[in-house]
């Protein structure tokens, strides 16, 4: 309600207007119209589904590609809004030209070679550092036996009989504590070599701080006795040393021991008979090329024959040593007999 004042200065009366001015009914319908959504222009016939929803540049304005970062994005749809096909496809279209653009563009030659040279050098560097530690690693290694870092500490022995391990461990002169890169395993095996009882041996370092020495001794199976004492005879038939005679070697006597035919034969039956049945043969008497025999303990005798067939001969032996009687003959060790 307003109030007019006339020209009298007092107010009239007027009828009450509305203060806005009444819109006219089709620019009401005009305006709720522009704010509906665009509607999705109906195609007749067949429509490719490739071709569904493409927006023609032409309709749409093509963008140059430098204002394609500057321009406005497509509003949001609301929630519950369908997204129309010529959106969704004027979307992909701007969208796909920018990541093509990214994709094509090409790396700075630059930095790329700078990239290249820092993995090169890193590479180099890398390579270098092994190099230096395993020369380094080689170089120690060297040195170190030749040092007192690397000292003996023991001379392990195997395979003495006769001799003892403190005889041979003598015999190798390496002193304790020597640095096992200046020990002489040649000179060492050299002077155990010199010993009569050794056949062989072996001398070797054992790492990081033994030596090895590994002995094959002569094997007495009999013995001469001459004039300066006991010839130890090995069951090679080899005399290699004077010395008192050990068990299981037995005396060869008799007149065929003269000729060395004669004492190889002997040698040979000696040596096939086992050491526990040479343990019981007290001699072994060849009295011709054909005939041995062989004097046992307790007065008993055995018929050898000719030295052949001796490893029968040798198992046949066994045997008869278990029975009883005096005289024996094996000569045939299929058929033996006593009385």
């Amino acid at each position: 309600m307003s109030t007019v004042i006339g020209s009298s200065g007092t107010p009239d009366p007027e009828e009450p207007q509305d203060t806005q001015d009444a819109q006219d009914p089709q620019d009401s319908q005009d305006s709720d119209d522009s704010r509906e959504e665009p509607q999705i222009p109906e195609v007749d016939g067949d429509v490719d589904p490739a071709d569904e929803g493409a927006v023609d540049p032409a309709d749409e304005g093509e963008l140059d590609p430098e204002e394609w970062d500057e321009s406005e994005p497509e509003p949001e749809p609301e929630p519950g809004e369908k997204t129309s096909p010529a959106r969704v496809r004027a979307y992909e279209s701007t969208a796909a030209p920018r990541a093509e653009a990214a994709a094509e563009e090409p790396p700075t030659p630059v930095d790329d070679a700078a990239s290249r040279a820092k993995r090169l050098r890193r590479r180099r560097r890398a390579v270098g550092s092994v190099a230096l530690a395993v020369v380094v690693i080689g170089v120690v290694g060297a040195i170190m036996p030749f040092t007192p870092m690397m000292p003996v500490h023991g001379i392990n022995v195997d395979g003495t009989q006769n001799l003892s391990t403190g005889e041979v461990q003598d015999l190798t002169g390496i002193e304790p504590e020597t640095p096992m890169g200046r020990v002489d395993v040649q000179g060492a095996a050299q002077r155990v070599a010199g010993n009569p009882w050794v056949s062989s041996v072996t001398v070797k370092r054992d790492w990081p701080s033994a030596i090895d020495v590994v002995v094959d001794e002569h094997k007495p199976v009999a013995f001469v006795t001459e004039d300066d004492g006991a010839h130890l005879i090995d069951d090679e038939g080899k005399d290699f040393i004077v010395a008192e005679p050990p068990a299981g070697a037995m005396e060869l006597v008799g007149p065929g021991i003269g000729d060395e035919e004669g004492k190889r034969h002997a040698v040979e039956i000696a040596a096939s008979i086992s050491e526990k049945a040479r343990g019981e043969v007290e001699s072994l008497e060849a009295r011709g090329p054909y005939e041995y025999v062989l004097h046992v303990a307790g007065g008993r005798q055995v018929t050898w024959g000719a030295a052949e067939d001796n490893i029968n001969k040798a198992l046949a032996l066994e045997t008869v040593l278990q029975l009883e009687g005096t005289e024996f003959n094996i000569s045939n060790p299929e058929l033996v007999t006593s009385r």
